[in-house]
């Protein structure tokens, strides 16, 4: 941005020897991704300390809540044997068996013949956990979002359909129900590309899964052995040995069933072997307490810090310095911290207008100085002589320009050099000592700048903006040749200070500013927007005015 005038040789000049925007530093790339995303961590550390806490605490109250499931597996090894010839005419099969029908064997094994087998044995139809359960708090609330739907479908004549399904709900099978139930907790799988099958079953009792699995492997090995019993008594040739030991083994498998457990005496017919029983199982199998209280931490962690990235995208409020010089290229030339709790006293106030001066005013004297030293670096740049007029404004009421406006003036004059305020906040001084002296208004109105009349506040020297009369206020023009004279006169004197009025609330301030030699723009922290500073950047060049960077007051870092 080229400020200023051009010096001697014609060649523009900048008030301040800033990088163009190009030579910034690169702020993509992973690097800068992670420093964003942690930036916005620690910025709303608060609240992703407490979205941690509730995601851990939803996690241990669905532990502590949730039943404790048990699981029981019995291994199955499918293992085909060859088969006795019935009559001396017959040759025995080969025994095969490819990857094929081991599929094939597994879904046998979860076939609903099978399982009805298995859950009418052991009589699970009235067991209580299989039976109807009370609705949990999802269901819950389902249901009553579906019930305020049916209703709204019958006010439209679709209550006919709504009402036979809940009829068919009310009418529904017991028995099928349960076994629905047991079929959902009933696995069956096959081990990689082995004849390994494994059947497993979990319950909330500790003793039903092993029974379960134990006479679903038995009632397999049923299933094959009593197949080759039908087929040895159609034989032509009837062995009675023969029938005799496949029989043995059918009752003893239906024996094993029954029990729940697996058969007794080896059954050596059938084309599977089993190789491993389900144990009861010593503790439950879910829910997996710390791996889902780790799955709670690690999830609200990182939507935590999602959002907070996400938040941040999104949030135009300025924050940080590099952020303000990105967003609208002007250089953060200060950042003052926050004093006197949440929010700033009226810079009228004596105490906070003269904060800079007290003793424990530490780093909000450190930045008022910082503000100062970059100014006085602004107006060396610029080869003029004399004293600056400086213009200290903000887009809207409350970022605190008053009161930094009124502590420079402050660290001015305890520098030893005299300084002039003229200020928006000077009519509410006048009233207070009881004056009744022209303000910059009225000088313009009556075009007398003998009338300026300022108060001294500290050994500042102070000239309200605005008039005691409300009608000279609607009709003034602060580029009116009188007001030209009266920052004339006070450059004289010393240095100048103009607290503008709100940019954003009427076009005064930006005719003020023309007579400024150099402007700065307030942001508050938190509460100004990159948007309401490119406005008031964009106001003040186009009326001709120097702008040469903004503060940050307010600052929590």
């Amino acid at each position: 941005m080229m400020l200023g005038k051009p010096d001697a040789s014609g060649a523009p000049f900048r008030i301040l020897p800033l990088p163009e925007p190009a030579m910034a530093p690169a702020s993509d790339g992973p690097v800068a991704l992670l420093r964003t995303i942690g930036a916005a961590g620690l910025r709303h550390r608060g609240k992703l300390a407490i979205w941690v806490a509730i995601c851990l605490a939803a996690a241990l109250a669905y532990v502590r809540t949730t039943p404790p499931t048990y699981s029981a597996v019995a291994t199955v090894l499918l293992e085909p044997r060859r088969q006795a010839p019935s009559s001396a005419r017959e040759i025995a099969a080969p025994n095969s068996l490819d990857l094929n029908a081991a599929d094939s064997e597994l879904q046998v094994i979860r076939s609903e013949r099978l399982l009805s087998t298995i859950f009418d044995s052991l009589a699970l139809g009235s067991h209580p956990e299989l039976g109807p359960q009370p609705p949990g708090l999802l269901q819950a609330l389902s249901g009553r979002v579906t019930a305020a739907l049916h209703g709204a479908f019958a006010a439209v004549g679709a209550s006919y359909s709504s009402s036979q399904g809940s009829e068919a709900s009310l009418h529904a099978d017991p028995r099928r129900s349960a076994f629905e139930n047991f079929v959902r907790r009933f696995s069956a799988r096959r081990v990689g590309q082995s004849y390994v099958l494994e059947v497993a079953y979990s319950s909330t009792d500790p003793a039903l899964p092993a029974r379960v699995a134990n006479a679903a492997a038995s009632a397999y090995l049923l299933q094959s052995v009593a197949f080759k019993a039908d087929a040895a008594r159609s034989g032509a040739e009837f062995l009675q040995g023969r029938v005799d030991a496949l029989a043995a083994q059918v009752r003893t498998a239906e024996a094993a069933v029954r029990s729940g457990a697996l058969p007794a005496q080896p059954i050596p017919d059938a084309d599977a072997r089993i190789i491993g029983a389900a144990q009861t199982p010593l503790g439950p199998s879910a829910p997996r307490s710390s791996l889902i209280m780790a799955f709670a931490g690690v999830f609200s962690l990182l939507s935590g810090l999602f959002v907070a990235a996400l938040a941040s995208a999104f949030d135009r409020r300025v924050r940080l310095p590099q952020d303000l010089v990105r967003e609208t290229g002007l250089p953060c030339l200060a950042v003052v911290p926050q004093v006197g709790g949440r929010r700033q006293a009226p810079a009228s106030d004596p105490d906070k207008s003269m904060l800079v001066t007290r003793a424990d005013a530490g780093s909000f004297a450190a930045a008022i100085r910082d503000l100062q030293t970059a100014i006085e670096i602004a107006w060396a740049a610029s080869r003029f002589q004399g004293s600056p007029v400086v213009a200290i404004g903000s887009w809207r009421a409350g970022a605190g320009a008053t009161l930094l406006t009124m502590n420079l003036a402050q660290l001015i004059n305890h520098r030893g050099r005299q300084v002039s305020v003229i200020s928006q906040d000077g009519g509410r001084v006048h009233a207070e000592q009881g004056k009744e002296g022209a303000s910059l208004t009225d000088v313009i109105a009556s075009g007398d700048t003998a009338q300026a009349e300022y108060v001294d506040v500290e050994g500042v020297h102070l000239l309200p903006i605005r008039s005691a009369t409300p009608q000279l206020n609607r009709f003034v023009d602060f580029r009116d040749p009188s007001a030209a004279l009266v920052f004339a006169e006070a450059r004289q004197r010393g240095e100048v200070l103009i607290d503008l009025p709100p940019l954003g609330e009427s076009s005064d301030a930006v005719a003020l500013a023309t007579h400024a030699d150099i402007v700065v723009l307030v942001a508050a922290e938190g509460v100004t927007t990159h948007d309401e500073l490119n406005e008031a950047l964009g106001a003040l060049r186009r009326a001709g005015a120097t702008v040469v960077g903004a503060v940050i007051n307010r600052s929590r870092s």
